[in-house]
This record gives structure tokens, C-alpha cells and sequence, in this order.
């Protein structure tokens, strides 16, 4: 969407002292009449004419008749300020708004008009006043639904934006934590925020995220998707280099570690930059389980992962490429099955991964339990037709399947769509070169990794290039040995935090 469309439509002017004036130029930028969620209530507010105006079901009626409408109405003295000072005195002495804020410029006027605060005018005072009175309807507080967890807490961000900043404000309770908006999109702003800990995260990466944020040059961005697209490092890449979370207590962590935080409104998921592989592979799970039970299961995560990748692809290499590696009684079952079969074994081998995931794709889409229900149904159903109608070899379900099943451990959405990318990539290079051309496109593609960024951080770090670290990559071992940040936070604050470790140690804590 081009950044000169027709979404973009300034005014480029100020408020005069004539209120007749304003209105008309609010009515022109707004298109009223026409425009009939735009109510405009006028009044008479210490001995002068006013006018509030607000967009019907974004405010709370009740917060601007109580706190707006009364006390300006039984208001009957003037002010005795000077006509450009009317609207500040009026909300120091009158108004019981929590928060009121002046301003003279128009599309800043506009903007909150649309973002769900009151707007109010008076005769004589070139400026207005915008009133926080949003009440807007909004789904409560619930459970994540991607990043669902055994132990741990079970609140997941939703789509308003004050909600989820104060849902870290919540579990981030530090002086540290400083919160900047910014406003996303030139024709249509979406409200953005961007959360960061002072001293902790780098100074050049929180510059760097701002100056990307700012400088998307879109009409309308309606998610955290569709700004993770703009702002990320490596467009043409197939694995994300922004993570997103939509639990509150991760978003909290990834804070600590000295990443940067940013919410858009309207979105429920928070993007963490810079963003590692360890990120995309970790879940919350692995910290609030034991460290035993943690490290087993991100082995098992990545074993699944290597397997959704490889496993088809070395399938379809041993079988056509290197039979020695068979032994030969499995290899005759092999292909005795594989002689009744109409198709070459790569077009075999596609054709069952692409059921697989149409299976799966149907089943995130059809609403409800319903869902999970046609999947299973619908794998039972086909791949016994398949095997029966000799179609495909039962080894080639069995392949497919497990292949599937690795590609759901990746907790990652982004990342596993990556992973299935991936795995179509080395089963074509399997049926070409065998296995000595799937090696060659791994380390083809793991070279790429190296030289991503994410915010110009290194992708791959702290394994290459090798940075000092926890103790928490592949194996989550004892909390108690991590004394370090992410190798990307601030160097004086971990050296600060290194010291309070060794502190804490010396006053009984585990040696």
C-alpha cells in the first residue's frame, strides 16, 4: 500500500478562537453529517459556548457525563483565565477526568478523536481538550491458546493495548521499565508501543527498533504481523528473526534478558527483538519445570524438529541412493511394497506430506472441537484407503506421520511453517543427490543462519559467534549456575548483575 493513498488526509491546521470555526473544521476532516458515530454535544460551560465531541461506542457515555458534561454545565462563574489558557484552567478547577491534554493542532486532535477519547472545544480559546474516557469492547483476560503450559500462569494478552501493557506492568514491578508509543502507519496510526528496561537493554538496539517502527511508511498497519514483516532484518529468509509470545510472564523475561518489547493495539501477541534460535526453540515450560525434566524435553523438542526436517528426505536417499545402508531383509520389504506402487517414491513421498498438511490446515480452520475430531478422522480415513487401494507403502505413512508429528513439537508457528519449508527443500535434494546432497544443503543453509541478524544481532549467537552465556541452550541446567543476561543486554548492567550474584552467594545462597 503506497504511503502517498487516499487513507492520508491531513487538515495542516491549528484551532482559532472561534468555536463556529473549529466545529466546521473538524466537520470537514470527519465527514459530517454524514459520519454518524461522530456525536457532537453542545453545551454551555462557565458562562461560554462548548462542544464535545466523541465517537459513539469507543467512550464510556457515563465517564464524560460525570466527569465532563456536569461539572462544565453547573459551572455558572467564568473562568478568569486568558482565553488561550480557558481549556487548561477549566480542566484544573472543573473537570474530574483523570486524564485531560490540550493541544492546538488539529490531526493531533483528530487522532485521539479516533483513538476513543473526547474532544473539547470552547468559544474564545484557540486549542482543545482531549479527554481519556475510552471504554471500548473488548474480550477479558483469558488462556494463551498457542502457548498453552502445564505449569506457570494461564493469562495470555489480548487485543487491547492498555490491558497488555498493564499485564507487564503487573508482573514487571521495576522503575526500570519505561514504555514509548509511537504512532504506526501515516493514513490510518495504529497505536504502538514499544517497552524496554533503561540500563538493561543496549541503548543502540533500543535505537534501532525505534527508528524501524517509526519509519514504516504504510497507510495502515493493523498487527504485530504485519509490522514484524516490515521491520524484520532478512525479508527473503524462511525462519522468523522476531520472536512473538502472547504470554505476559515470557514477555517479562524477555525484558530481563535486555530484548525490546513491542505491542500494536489490536493485536494480542508481543514481538521480542533481538531475537535468537534459542528463542523460537524455548518455551516457559522448560524454566518453571525442574531442570531435569526441562532439559529432557527441549532434547526431545529438538530431536522432533531434526526429524519433521530430515526424516522424508532420508527416506527417500537410502532408498534410491544408498540401498547398502539397508539391511537386506528390510530392504526386500521395501521394495516388494514399493513394486505395487503406480508413482516414483518422491511423488509418493510428496504427495503424502502435502495430505498431511491439508489435513492439518483444515483442522485449525473448521471452528471448534470439530476440528481436532476431522483431522484424526480424516488421517485414519485416507491413509487406510491409500495403503489398501495401493496407492502408498504402509512405510511411507509411517515416515509421513512421524515427520508431521515432529513439526508440532516446534512451539513456534512462524518456526515450524519454516521447518515445513525445509523439509520439502531436502526431500527434492534427497531424490537428486542422496545424502551427500542433503549434507551439502545443510551446511548451505546453517551458513545462512550464521550470517542473519535479528536488529543486527547476531541470529545464531551465543553458539556462533561464540559469546559468554547461561547455561541454557540445549540443556536448561540448575537456575542457580545462569548468573548472565542475554550476551546482547547492556555489558555495565551484567556486570552489575554478575556482582549481585556473587553477592547473593555469600549471604546463604546455594554454593
Amino acid at each position: 500500500m503506497p504511503a502517498h493513498s487516499a487513507l492520508a488526509d491531513p487538515t495542516h491546521a491549528v484551532f482559532g478562537p472561534e468555536l463556529a470555526k473549529n466545529l466546521a473544521l473538524l466537520g470537514r476532516a470527519l465527514r459530517l453529517p454524514r459520519n454518524r458515530d461522530v456525536v457532537t454535544r453542545n453545551f454551555v460551560a462557565a458562562g461560554a459556548e462548548a462542544a464535545l465531541l466523541f465517537v459513539d461506542g469507543l467512550v464510556s457515555r457515563d465517564a464524560l457525563q460525570q466527569h465532563v458534561l456536569r461539572p462544565c454545565m453547573e459551572r455558572t462563574e467564568a473562568l478568569g483565565a486568558p482565553p488561550q489558557d480557558a481549556l487548561s484552567e477549566l480542566a484544573r478547577q472543573t473537570l474530574t477526568a483523570s486524564d485531560a491534554q490540550q493541544v492546538t493542532d488539529a490531526d493531533e486532535a483528530i487522532v485521539g478523536l479516533l483513538a476513543g477519547k473526547g474532544l473539547l472545544l470552547m468559544d474564545g480559546c484557540p486549542a482543545a481538550l482531549l479527554i481519556d474516557a475510552r471504554a471500548p469492547a473488548r474480550r477479558g483476560v483469558d488462556k494463551p491458546v498457542n502457548e498453552s503450559v502445564v505449569l506457570g500462569p494461564q493469562e495470555g494478552f489480548v487485543e487491547n493495548l492498555r490491558t497488555n501493557l498493564a499485564l507487564v506492568r503487573s508482573g514487571m514491578r521495576s522503575p526500570r521499565l519505561v514504555t514509548e508509543t509511537v504512532a504506526l502507519g501515516q493514513g490510518a496510526p495504529t497505536q504502538c508501543a514499544v517497552l524496554y528496561l533503561d540500563g538493561v537493554a543496549q541503548a543502540d538496539v533500543v535505537a534501532e527498533v525505534l527508528r524501524r517502527v517509526r519509519g514504516v511508511a504504510m497507510d495502515y498497519v493493523p498487527g504485530a504481523g504485519q509490522l514484524e514483516q516490515l521491520i524484520e532484518d532478512h525479508p527473503w529468509a524462511l525462519f522468523p528473526q522476531i520472536c512473538a509470545t502472547e504470554r505476559p510472564d515470557r514477555a517479562c523475561s524477555f525484558l530481563v534478558e535486555g530484548q525490546v518489547l513491542v505491542f500494536v493495539d489490536g493485536s494480542p501477541t508481543a514481538l521480542g527483538m533481538p531475537a535468537t534460535l534459542q528463542h523460537l526453540i524455548h518455551t516457559a515450560d522448560d524454566t518453571y519445570m525442574r531442570w531435569q525434566y526441562g532439559s529432557f524435553l527441549r532434547l526431545i523438542r529438538t530431536l522432533g524438529m531434526y526429524v519433521a526436517m530430515w526424516l522424508p528426505g532420508a527416506y527417500l536417499a537410502l532408498v534410491q541412493h544408498h540401498q547398502q545402508a539397508f539391511p537386506p531383509v528390510l530392504l526386500v520389504s521395501v521394495y516388494e511394497a514399493q513394486s505395487r506402487m503406480p508413482m516414483p517414491l518422491v511423488t509418493e513421498a510428496l504427495l503424502m506430506l502435502l495430505a498431511f498438511h491439508l489435513i492439518n490446515e483444515a483442522g485449525l480452520r473448521v471452528p471448534g472441537s470439530l476440528g481436532s475430531s476431522l483431522g484424526v478422522i480424516s488421517a485414519l480415513i485416507l491413509g487406510q484407503a491409500a495403503v489398501a487401494a495401493d496407492l502408498v507403502s504402509p512405510l511411507m505413512i509411517i515416515v509421513a506421520a512421524m515427520a508431521g508429528l515432529g513439526s508440532f513439537v516446534v512451539p513456534d508457528y512462524s518456526m515450524s511453517l519454516a521447518i515445513k519449508l525445509r523439509q520439502i527443500l531436502y526431500l527434492l535434494v534427497a531424490n537428486w543427490m542422496g545424502a551427500y546432497g542433503m549434507l551439502m544443503l545443510f551446511l548451505v543453509l546453517h551458513t545462512r543462519l550464521c550470517m542473519m541478524t535479528s536488529m543486527g544481532v547476531p541470529f545464531m549467537g551465543p553458539i556462533s559467534p561464540a559469546r559468554p552465556h547461561n547455561p541454557d541452550l540445549l540443556l536448561r541446567l540448575p537456575l542457580w549456575l545462569q548468573k548472565r543476561r542475554a550476551f546482547f543486554a547492556d555489558a555495565r548492567h551484567m556486570a552489575r548483575t554478575r556482582g549481585a550474584v556473587r553477592r547473593w552467594r555469600v549471604k546463604g545462597g546455594r554454593p
